[in-house]
């Protein structure tokens, strides 16, 4: 069963990444990663040329767009990447999803009336798999509770993102 949710994961990554013009962004803009949880939500920015994505902190769920806002301007953000939970057999995640999609179209009002002179597109990313992973990566390096609580949203928003540049970076490596 998880190879076949693996599978449709990487079918549906490859179609986000088929479709998505990044030419004009790489070298002058960042990528930055939006890992949405009821409480808290995980940042992750890309450096400029799209290659290393790099934790940037956690922030607050309740009244986090003035925050999100502020981070797009100040790390000059061209795509917004919002993590999208999906059910481990590729389905729909549910109410999970539904608050993930409210808060990516909240999300695009806003960014479309702050920035209406800059073209920022925002896209979503399968996030399945990201937290676990961080938990493991943390544990691994033998973190504490309190310091694993405090950035494994983080870690996996950067988890995120940084498959969605490996994605990216592929493509481009085909293309030639």
């Amino acid at each position: 069963m998880r190879n076949t949710a693996r599978k449709q994961k990487l079918l549906d990554d490859a179609t986000t990444v088929r479709n998505l013009d990044v030419s004009g962004y790489r070298g002058s803009a960042r990528a930055l990663c939006l890992d949405y949880g009821d409480k808290r939500i995980g940042t992750a920015v890309s450096d400029i040329d799209w290659q290393i994505a790099s934790p940037l902190k956690v922030i607050n769920s309740h009244g986090c767009f003035q925050e999100i806002l502020s981070i797009i301007d100040g790390y000059s953000v061209g795509l917004v990447v919002v993590g999208m939970p999906h059910a481990l057999n590729g389905g729909n995640a549910g109410k999970q999803r539904e608050k993930v999609e409210k808060f990516v179209d909240k999300l695009a009002c806003l960014v479309t009336q702050k920035f209406a002179e800059q073209t920022i597109q925002i896209i979503t990313w399968d996030e399945r798999y990201s937290s676990v992973e961080a938990n493991t990566l943390l544990s691994e390096v033998r973190t504490s509770k309190k310091t694993k609580r405090t950035c494994v949203d983080k870690i996996a928003a950067s988890l995120i993102l940084q498959g969605m540049l490996d994605a990216l970076t592929s493509r481009d490596l085909h293309i030639k």
